[in-house]
């Protein structure tokens, strides 16, 4: 039976630095890597916050990105 293995997960935050000549956001990404697998978004919610307050910019988004291996 085929199952899926948690290989690793980052943390990526958008800000954005400021607009271009047509008005559109520029924006600049942030990668954590190591989060651990067991997670949940309240905790992930937590450190984007204090993350987020270090920073001069405006957040704009926030993933967790999960890569996983398929067991066959």
């Amino acid at each position: 039976m085929a199952a899926y293995n948690f290989d690793n997960a980052t943390l990526k935050l958008s800000f954005e630095t400021g607009v271009d000549e047509q008005g559109k956001p520029i924006l600049t990404s942030k990668t954590y890597k190591h989060v651990r697998a067991n997670v949940d978004a309240s905790q992930i919610a937590a450190v984007v916050q204090v993350l987020a307050s270090l920073s001069s910019y405006t957040l704009q988004k926030a993933q967790k990105i999960e890569t996983e291996s398929v067991e066959l």
